[in-house]
């Protein structure tokens, strides 16, 4: 099972990798280390959605 903790994002950057099928996503938090996170088109459409609502977006890492 996966831990969800709540970061404060500097920035992000995204990619698609044509070799693995994957969206690339690195996060930049404002304290620590980069995040690297590989997910399917299918789960980076939905985060985009919920980034577009008026809600909190949760990522579980």
């Amino acid at each position: 099972m996966s831990e969800k903790k709540v970061i404060a994002v500097k920035d992000w950057t995204c990619v698609m990798s044509d070799e693995l099928g994957r969206v690339a996503l690195t996060v930049n938090p404002t304290d620590g280390e980069p995040i690297l996170v590989l997910m399917t088109i299918f789960q980076a459409a939905k985060m985009g959605r919920e980034l577009q609502s008026p809600k909190r977006a949760q990522l579980s890492i």
